[in-house]
């Protein structure tokens, strides 16, 4: 039995280099597969980082794109608020002076009107004054000859006596 013992516990032994080796080659095969699949995974992982960083240095640009857009709006929508109070301004202004122009026109018209009324009043003055002027001289002929005739007269009058 010793000896049957003893080739018993060899051959367990046996076994269980066996058993070891084949495990071993077992785990060195899962471990050549498995570090296979985290070289892959570890590569995937690399390049998915990689355009996770491409896309966050995009994103971070669009977003200062975005900022300096909305400060643009900002400012433009200030100067717009500006421009359209200074059009109402002057739309304001543009009304105030079609309607002084408007009454400007009226009293050109008017004036117009006034200056013609007074030149046709000046035509007839200026035929009233010639009138008066044919008067004058009809009148200061009336008068030559008045005088002429009291100048005869007083050249064939005898002289009155007078009272002492």
């Amino acid at each position: 039995m010793n000896r049957n013992v003893s080739f018993s516990l060899l051959g367990l032994i046996m076994l269980l280099c066996i058993g070891v080796a084949a495990s071993s080659v077992y785990y060195q095969y899962t471990y050549a597969g498995l570090q296979s699949k985290y070289i892959t995974a570890n590569d995937s992982l690399q390049k998915t980082m990689s355009d996770y960083q491409e896309k966050e240095r995009i994103l971070d640009a669009a977003l200062q794109n975005l900022s300096i857009s909305e400060a643009r709006e900002e400012v433009l929508g200030e100067k717009y608020e500006v421009v359209e109070t200074e059009k109402e301004g002057l739309q304001t202004d543009l009304a105030q002076a079609n309607k002084a122009i408007e009454a400007l026109e009226k009293t050109k018209k008017s004036l117009e009107r006034e200056n013609k009324d007074l030149k046709s009043e000046i035509d007839s003055k200026r035929f009233e004054i010639a009138d008066l002027e044919s008067d004058i001289e009809s009148l200061e002929s009336s008068v030559r000859c008045l005088y002429n005739q009291v100048r005869e007269l007083n050249d064939t009058a005898t002289p009155c006596a007078t009272k002492p």
